[in-house]
């Protein structure tokens, strides 16, 4: 009689199937316990079950929004500090015309800074030009420049800003810059950056990411705020890098990048400026002093064309989703007409059923988006949206001269929110970002102006025509939109 024994158990590749299904469990259950989004907690269950190793590093990574403790300790002392300074101009709401009243206590709250009376607005659509105007006002600046963006690049007239930030520095101007660490690393390796320290420009980079870094708060929320401030009299913010068009991203093929931005003196100026002060104190780790806000920059405005407007910041650790809130109010309350123009288009269902509704209300809804933009993946996740917006009345444009980077939103041609923030989840719930929220008529009739010279270089998309795309692109469409929660 013979007798055969059981073949040895593989403990590595039992351990390998025991670990899988630990990663996997694991997710799941900090998914369900962990308030996401429904598309975002299914996206990443998905990946977590196919890919169980990659999809838990990436959760690790990317999975919640936090800024580990550090930061957010010094996110709530600046909060405080922020409250204390504005305290007796706080409830302005009163300030906002009557049928906007609402939106402005809405956006008070949220964003934690006064509405303001006392502030002119320069609408400026030309990336060169706006360059040129920044130049020589920084070479004009007799004390202080405060500087910070997502986007800080070499060449071209991005070259010519920093050269004037040098010589303004050695006529002894007082200048500090802020980047983001990811967005601005070929600029922080560049022979600029060590300059720039040289002279003594007080540069520094916002949410730097290392290994240790990734395993305490989130590594892809950035930075995504657009300011220039000089003398603490003047300012800039809009959608424009620090980048000069001819030069930027010119292997994307995507042509150049339309963007547009607002100069602004006034009252608006001081939100602004403690705006950079605020991302300074919590965004960085740097232990140099920032100068604090002279008020007697802005006691005197006798101006044409004043404009009601108020900054609205979002991001981690301050008011939740604060700008899709607004978005929304802003839509819900329009009678006539919504135009929006984004360069990334990923609204989520609140944002795409209140345009819907707003449509179908007899609302002239126009969204203008790129043709072609940096991110394949996005262009498909946004044209998932389409069909429903189509079939309710949205009319779709695809602006065809270039990167359309531009980003407003103007209601019934008399209010307009203006700044960084795209129609999509990263800017919704992920990015410090800055939306100006203008009661103005005159300044939203410009910007619908610029709108209509983005319409003339724009297709729109009918309805009957886009029913006949092929069932691959609407495949690569549907796939992209179960990701787009990552994207």
């Amino acid at each position: 009689m013979s007798f055969s024994f059981p073949e040895p158990i593989n403990l590595v590749g039992l351990a390998a199937v025991l670990l899988q299904l630990a990663l996997t469990v694991g997710v799941i259950l900090r998914v369900m316990l962990t308030r996401h989004p429904p598309g975002s907690s299914f996206a990443w269950i998905l990946l977590t079950t196919i890919l169980p190793y990659f999809g838990f590093i990436l959760y690790l990574l990317f999975g919640e929004r936090t800024l580990g403790r550090w930061h957010e300790r010094k996110l709530r002392k600046e909060m405080r500090k922020r409250r204390q300074i504005f305290r007796h101009i706080m409830h302005t709401e009163a300030m906002a015309p009557e049928n906007y009243r609402n939106i402005s206590k809405l956006a008070t709250r949220l964003g934690k800074f006064p509405l303001t009376k006392k502030s002119s607005l320069r609408l400026l659509d030309d990336s060169e030009e706006t360059l040129t105007l920044l130049v020589n006002d920084i070479d004009n600046a007799k004390e202080l420049i405060t500087m910070e963006f997502y986007i800080w690049d070499v060449g071209g007239k991005a070259d010519d800003v920093s050269a004037a930030l040098i010589r303004a520095a050695r006529r002894g101007v007082q200048c500090y810059v802020l980047v983001d660490a990811i967005g601005s690393s070929r600029f922080l390796s560049s022979d600029w950056a060590r300059m720039f320290r040289y002279e003594g420009i007080h540069l520094e980079s916002a949410l730097p990411v290392s290994l240790f870094s990734a395993l305490l708060c989130r590594a892809d929320i950035r930075l995504h705020r657009k300011i220039a401030v000089i003398d603490q009299k003047i300012a800039y913010s809009g959608s424009l890098n620090m980048a000069d068009p001819h030069y930027f991203k010119r292997n994307a093929n995507v042509g150049q990048w339309v963007d547009a931005m607002v100069r602004a003196k006034g009252e608006i100026v001081s939100s602004l400026y403690h705006l950079i002060h605020f991302d300074w104190k919590v965004l960085t780790d740097s232990e140099i002093s920032f100068p604090e806000f002279k008020n007697s920059a802005v006691v005197e405005f006798d101006m044409p064309d004043q404009a009601t407007v108020m900054i609205v910041p979002s991001g981690p650790g301050t008011t939740n989703d604060a700008n899709q809130r607004l978005i929304i109010e802003a839509i819900h309350q329009a009678k006539k007409s919504i135009e929006i123009v984004s360069p990334y288009f990923i609204p989520g269902e609140a944002l795409a059923l209140a345009l819907q509704n707003a449509a179908l209300k007899g609302v002239q809804v126009t969204l203008i988006l790129p043709r072609k933009s940096d991110s394949i993946m996005v262009n498909y996740a946004a044209q998932r949206y389409f069909d429903e917006l189509l079939k309710s009345g949205v009319h779709i444009k695809l602006y065809e001269k270039g990167m359309l980077h531009t980003k407003s939103v103007t209601i019934d041609g008399e209010l307009s929110l203006f700044g960084t923030v795209n129609m999509d989840m990263r800017s919704m719930h992920l990015n410090y970002e800055l939306m100006l929220l203008v009661f103005d008529e005159g300044f939203s009739q410009k910007v619908s102006t610029l709108n209509a010279s983005y319409a003339q270089f724009s297709s729109e998309i009918n309805l009957y025509q886009w029913y006949k795309r092929s069932i691959f692109v609407r495949m690569k469409e549907g796939a992209s939109y179960l990701l787009s929660p990552l994207l």
